[in-house]
């Protein structure tokens, strides 16, 4: 059952509806402990997002190896100015919206009356980062209607309001870390939920040289090791377990094969983990990998097939000068 959190400042409403509460705790449980016993084993990207891995996560974005977030921005400033005079009396629904750096980019650019006629829908896995975002943004733009929901986009998006218009924006090449066919699947289903009329801003990182891109992935400061790590004490969490991050190695790499950085958590030692909810405890070897997320990166073919895939169009395209990142503007007619 959804649970609503409503609070009023001046001039602004804004409200949070948490829908995570549909999820079946059973259900994470029995996805987690599927994951680990597969071979190779893994965890889903989906439980980095506690309210320290959202932590972790936006600090990553400011670090100087981390090109994606710094290139991304620069781009939005420039679709900003063509996307503005066509943003009123609409919902703007952010997918995965983390910190809102990058739609108070957009809210800038927006004339003041517009904005006025202009709801934001932010939807996240993190409540907590969906708070922060609604207070920021309500001091900054207090004309701005905000109704933040808190879903696992992936399986929810009947959940997003269609009294109005959209502009949907789906940054930081999240799609990336879908496989290739469960992209072109939400991609698919994404289209189904835009209704006449509505925008796509897509945000996908390409593919460039290797070093590039394994050096975004391991940073000096070693706060992507963290976030890889986290994802243990969220495991913990939810299904009892004793895992110690301490023990494990945060390894990422390109594979140019799959055209995708891999990000792995390889056990330090022999160990075994105590499972309460399952038949047996799980015994890793040394060295052994769990594998946590995958982050494939787009060449103009993919783009090509995936929007193919769909009924939308495309109105234009940003990249930076090197073809290191895009985004894209799609519409469906």
């Amino acid at each position: 059952m959804a649970t609503q959190t409503i609070t009023k400042r001046t001039g602004t409403k804004v409200s949070i509806t948490n829908y995570l509460t549909e999820t079946d705790s059973n259900e994470l449980i029995e996805l987690i402990l599927s994951d680990l016993n597969r071979t190779p084993r893994r965890i889903s990207s989906r439980f980095f997002y506690d309210e320290y891995g959202s932590e972790l996560f936006e600090k990553i974005t400011t670090l100087p190896e981390y090109y994606l977030t710094r290139i991304e921005k620069r781009l939005l400033q420039n679709v900003a100015q063509s996307i503005a005079p066509t943003c009123k009396e609409i919902d703007i629904v952010e997918l995965g919206s983390g910190d809102c750096s990058k739609i108070s980019i957009l809210l800038n650019a927006f004339n003041a009356r517009h904005r006025k006629t202009i709801r934001y829908v932010p939807v996240d896995v993190s409540e907590s980062a969906i708070k922060k975002s609604a207070d920021i943004l309500s001091h900054q733009f207090p004309d701005l209607q905000i109704e933040g929901i808190a879903a696992d986009f992936l399986t929810q998006l009947h959940v997003i309001p269609q009294t109005k218009n959209h502009l949907f924006c789906f940054f930081g090449s999240t799609l990336g870390n879908l496989t290739p066919e469960h992209a072109f699947q939400f991609f698919t289903q994404l289209g189904n939920v835009m209704m006449p009329g509505d925008s796509l801003l897509l945000g996908l990182d390409r593919v460039k040289p290797q070093h590039i891109l394994e050096k975004a992935y391991n940073d000096t400061q070693q706060v992507t090791s963290a976030f890889n790590k986290n994802i243990l004490n969220v495991v913990n969490q939810i299904i009892g377990s004793d895992f110690n991050p301490q023990t494990f190695q945060h390894v990422a790499f390109y594979n140019e094969q799959h055209n995708r950085v891999e990000m792995h958590l390889k056990a330090n030692e022999p160990m075994t983990i105590n499972m309460p909810f399952a038949k047996r405890n799980l015994v890793l070897r040394s060295n052994e990998m769990l594998h946590t997320e995958n982050s494939y990166k787009f060449d103009d073919q993919r783009i090509d097939e995936l929007v193919s895939s769909s009924d939308l169009k495309i109105t234009n395209f940003y990249s930076d000068r090197q073809d290191w990142f895009s985004v894209i503007w799609l519409t469906k007619p």
